[in-house]
């Protein structure tokens, strides 16, 4: 019971060092000769998270949502590989974070050809949702007529952590 008791007052997470307390039994203060107990700072998430950075002055995260015109996927799948090679730029620059299709329902292989496409999602480092609708409008995916632009989703968002 007193060891029991003693792990339960380790979980406190307000001090790396918790004192022991003057009220506790004395056989459990015989149990630790120590003054205080030295802990790790506690884990309480299970998974690693990066950072948080703030955007550049000015800017700011935004979540973009595009659907895809109907009846469009053998032209998405046609210009994918230079709707990507598009991208590569606008991610090093910063101002794409991350982006990737948005699917109908959970495909049952990664053959691209079978996917259920909704359309595409990505956020982006902006001043505004014109400078986002400026560049997207240049995208091959909206030049062939893959994306709706008219139905477009851009929303301001503040993350509260990220996973590498």
């Amino acid at each position: 019971m007193a060891s029991r008791l003693r792990v339960l007052t380790h979980l406190r997470p307000t001090s790396p060092r918790i004192p022991r307390p003057s009220s506790l039994s004395p056989l459990l203060l015989s149990a630790s000769p120590r003054s205080s107990i030295p802990l790790p700072r506690p884990n309480y998430f299970a998974y690693p998270m990066a950072s948080i950075t703030t955007p550049p002055a000015g800017k700011y995260e935004w979540l973009v949502i595009i659907p895809d015109k109907p009846g469009v996927q053998d032209k998405r799948l046609a210009v994918r590989a230079q709707h990507l090679a598009g991208t590569k730029p606008l991610a090093e620059s910063g101002f794409i974070k991350t982006g990737g299709a948005l699917l109908n329902e959970k495909p049952e292989s990664e053959d691209a050809s079978k996917f259920s496409f909704y359309g595409s999602t990505l956020v982006c480092v902006a001043s505004s949702k014109e400078e986002i609708l400026e560049l997207l409008s240049k995208d091959i995916y909206t030049t062939s007529g893959v994306w709706d632009l008219d139905n477009i989703q851009i929303w301001p968002a503040k993350f509260a952590f990220r996973n590498p």
